[in-house]
């Protein structure tokens, strides 16, 4: 009974201990009475990550949020800041996001230089210019409702990235004074990169910040624009970096990558883009007679054969097997014809006519041997026709012979 009484007061004694340690927040209760725009920050406060850190409404804003009174809980000598101005918000956000002693306290991960690459960026050049309409940090990671980054709401998660851009960069009116193309919303959504982000899902596509940055924001140049794109097509960018491309390039002032493929509108490349024919992007500078021509007919050839060694062979197998033939390790080889051939349309990046017939010459050769254990797989299936129906034949004759003997015996 002693015991029990002990416990009781104990519990009660630590709920009184923790009711008054939680100090009231006058600024949401307030709020929450308010109407329309002032009302949003009390209703949105709880899905924010600083508010579930532990950061109140006074961290930011400042004031004394255990005051009952308006005047008081808002009063300047309380260090009350009230709504920053849209030029103050870089400076407001960087209060705090700026001091790596107090970011490393209270989120290890996330870098405190954000607000020094932000005033390297477009964005930050043109805050500093006293332009309003430039994006700032709400403009990107809202106002009341910030969530992680990893988090599928946040507006700044991978998937949601060029939605948020795009509210500014898809607009026609509000773009028009900066002369800024504002199709590139569109030319996303059906290039191959929007695609796999958009309609895949798969977040490690690369959406606007990947390519421009993010708080550091800059339209690539035409020198480092092809870095831009190395970061994930690193093979590529080897090889034309070697290639006689690269200084021609440098020469014209042409952006590397974009020149063939496009920036927003990447479109999934074909053998289409390679050659001599009309659809190809080679023959827009190399005419019949010169180096280039001749290379980009060899290799477009080179391809074209392999390709339709691959599809052959590929054909055989195919039917060798849906009539039950063995051939696993013919399919096997074919896959690494097929790497083989994938190769090739990544060696065209070298523009080398040697490098491009030595992989095809080892390639068609594979090729062909994958095509003749093919041949061979369709004759077994032919073989094996032959014998069954003539095992049938003789076993029909054979039941024939028995079944004229047994009347015979009958008779």
């Amino acid at each position: 009974m002693k015991k029990t009484v002990i416990i009781a007061i104990l519990v009660l004694l630590s709920q009184a201990l923790t009711v008054s340690a939680q100090k009231p927040n006058t600024c949401i209760s307030c709020h929450k009475e308010l109407a329309d725009e002032l009302q949003k920050p009390a209703l949105l406060s709880g899905d924010d990550i600083h508010h579930k850190i532990g950061l109140s409404c006074a961290g930011c804003h400042g004031g004394d949020p255990s005051k009952e009174d308006a005047e008081e809980a808002m009063s300047p000598s309380k260090g009350f800041v009230g709504v920053p101005g849209t030029l103050e918000i870089p400076h407001f956000c960087g209060k705090c996001h700026s001091k790596p002693a107090y970011m490393r306290s209270s989120n290890l991960w996330l870098p405190p230089d954000q607000l020094e690459k932000y005033w390297t960026s477009m964005h930050g050049q043109r805050i500093r210019k006293q332009d309003k309409k430039a994006a700032q940090c709400v403009s990107c990671h809202s106002v009341h409702d910030i969530r992680e980054v990893d988090n599928p709401q946040a507006s700044v998660y991978a998937e949601n990235v060029p939605a948020t851009c795009s509210k500014c960069h898809a607009d026609s009116t509000y773009m028009a004074e900066y002369g800024i193309p504002t199709r590139q919303m569109d030319d996303f959504k059906n290039s191959v990169h929007g695609a796999a982000l958009l309609q895949k899902h798969d977040t490690g596509a690369p959406a606007c910040n990947d390519c421009h940055g993010n708080h550091a924001a800059m339209p690539p140049g035409v020198t480092s624009l092809g870095t831009v794109c190395y970061q994930c097509h690193a093979a590529e960018g080897e090889l034309f970096l070697a290639s006689p491309h690269k200084p021609a390039f440098d020469a014209m002032g042409e952006a590397e990558c974009v020149y063939c493929h496009s920036n927003h509108k990447v479109l999934h490349p074909s053998d289409d883009l390679v050659g001599v024919e009309e659809k190809a992007i080679c023959v827009n500078c190399h005419s019949d007679g010169d180096a280039g021509f001749a290379t980009a007919k060899s290799m477009k050839e080179a391809i074209v054969e392999l390709q339709s060694k691959y599809k052959a062979s590929k054909d055989l197998l195919d039917k060798a097997a849906s009539q039950g033939v063995e051939v696993s390790e013919e399919q096997f080889a074919l896959r690494g014809i097929h790497d083989q051939l994938l190769q090739m349309r990544k060696l065209i990046h070298a523009f080398d006519a040697q490098k491009s017939a030595a992989a095809s010459d080892s390639a068609i050769k594979a090729a062909g041997e994958v095509h003749a254990a093919g041949m061979a797989a369709v004759k077994e299936v032919k073989s094996r026709r032959y014998y069954f129906a003539a095992f049938t034949l003789i076993t029909l004759f054979l039941a024939g012979v028995l079944v004229m003997k047994i009347k015979s015996y009958g008779r």
